[in-house]
């Protein structure tokens, strides 16, 4: 019988102690800043109906990238590639429940069938943050302001990152209104604009000229792909643009970021376009600034019209975004923002001898009760592997009750890391622990 294969499924990931330690510090972190700015956790299955991520989620996922089989009954199911059409479900459920603005929260895992390599695995998990029931761009401002102190919180700030953004209803303004395409050209120029920072400007306008666009529109595609937020009247009439939604609420977004400060975080880029076919408003992309790590950490858009695929009259107005556990640790690294992360485990207390375990144990319940993690000899080694163990599990105090200790009704606590050893009665050895 051959030996079966110690190795998870390629793109998936076993976590391990000091994996998991690692995982758990980034999903605290993440905990703590949602929740700071009063949003509220929710969770999903990760299987849903396929019909769910076919409507909307965007044709290379559904096509490319989508896990998906049928059940025993029949029922073709996904595995989920990303939080946001469940959640669109959950409301759609409580749709006239819910109490407006919601601020949402959830950790997830998601599956893509896509090829891993650095940054990106076909297991991920996922923050994503939303606002439902606000149309105004004073939610996109708030979605901002967390996604600028979630980063902060991990220490990082405005040279090591950049908040990236543009509209989709600007790229009306450009494709429909001012070059006046057709639908069918207007839809697969912003799939090619997708492309723009990943192929060369040769390839760029063939694909465009493939698409049945003209030359002066490619010119005019390419020139206002290159274009500040300041110049876009030199690519777009003024008319056109001022009665544009999209650059409204763009102009609006940049005051309030430099009203609070914050605009050294946020950048026009017109090359936003995020590849989500139900993003209808704002879209944005979370740029590491490391030399060599340039590349979009995570991202958000406006999906307001995400919901009417469950029912044409209901209105709930959305933004916000999802942040991938990988890219985020691959990011903290580059910058050197990852802290030394310690086992929570404080104290081990030794065994002596067999005759010892009643006191071994009973130390070991005195300092729980005191909330100090703690674990106890399972038989009496010598007392110097039974100290190598402790250490390499990274454990920074340990408690030896032999004979003296016994006799005295005290404890010895050593700290590894210095060798330094006091004995003491247990109550006093706890205020040393908690210190």
């Amino acid at each position: 019988m051959s030996k079966l294969a110690t190795q998870p499924y390629k793109g998936a990931r076993d976590c391990y102690p000091d994996q998991l330690r690692l995982r758990s510090y980034v999903f605290e972190k993440w905990r703590k800043v949602a929740r700071k700015f009063g949003y509220q956790e929710y969770d999903a299955p990760i299987l849903e109906p396929f019909e769910l991520f076919a409507a909307k989620s965007g044709e290379e996922i559904v096509s490319e990238q989508l896990f998906n089989f049928e059940d025993k009954a029949g029922r073709r199911l996904a595995i989920r590639p990303e939080l946001t059409p469940s959640t669109v479900r959950m409301l759609a459920g409580k749709y006239n429940e819910l109490v407006k603005p919601a601020r949402w929260f959830m950790i997830g895992n998601n599956w893509r069938y896509e090829r891993p390599q650095k940054g990106r695995g076909r297991e991920f998990f996922q923050l994503e943050v939303n606002i439902f029931g606000e149309a105004s761009v004073d939610a996109d401002f708030e979605i901002f302001q967390v996604i600028i102190a979630v980063m902060q919180e991990f220490g990082a700030n405005d040279t090591n990152f950049s908040v990236n953004v543009s509209d989709r209803k600007l790229l009306k303004a450009l494709l429909a209104d001012e070059l006046m395409l057709s639908a069918e050209q207007v839809l697969s120029a912003r799939r090619i604009m997708d492309k723009w920072k990943k192929i060369s400007p040769e390839d760029f306008s063939a694909m465009l000229k493939q698409a049945g666009i003209g030359e002066e529109a490619i010119k005019k595609i390419a020139e206002f792909m290159n274009t500040e937020f300041a110049d876009l009247e030199k690519v777009v009439s003024s008319k056109i643009l001022n009665d544009n939604k999209g650059y409204q609420d763009l102009f609006k977004l940049f005051s309030l970021l430099k009203k609070n400060g914050l605009e050294s975080f946020v950048k026009f880029d017109p090359g936003i376009i995020r590849g989500f076919d139900y993003s209808d408003g704002l879209v944005y992309e979370v740029f590491d600034k490391n030399p060599e790590n340039r590349r979009s950490l995570f991202g958000g858009e406006r999906f307001d019209k995400l919901i009417s695929i469950f029912d044409d009259s209901f209105d709930l107005p959305a933004t916000g975004f999802a942040m991938g556990d990988i890219t985020l640790e691959e990011f903290l690294t580059g910058w050197s923002l990852l802290p030394e992360l310690q086992q929570s485990t404080q104290v081990y207390v030794t065994l002596f001898e067999e005759s010892f375990r009643d006191q071994t144990l009973e130390t070991a319940v005195i300092l729980r009760e005191h909330g100090i993690n703690t674990i106890t000899a399972l038989s009496a080694e010598k007392m110097d592997k039974q100290l190598k163990y402790a250490h390499k599990l990274g454990i920074p105090y340990v408690i030896i009750i032999g004979p003296d200790e016994a006799a005295s009704g005290k404890v010895s606590l050593k700290k590894l890391q210095t060798g330094e050893q006091v004995t003491d009665t247990i109550e006093e050895i706890i205020g040393t622990i908690q210190i």
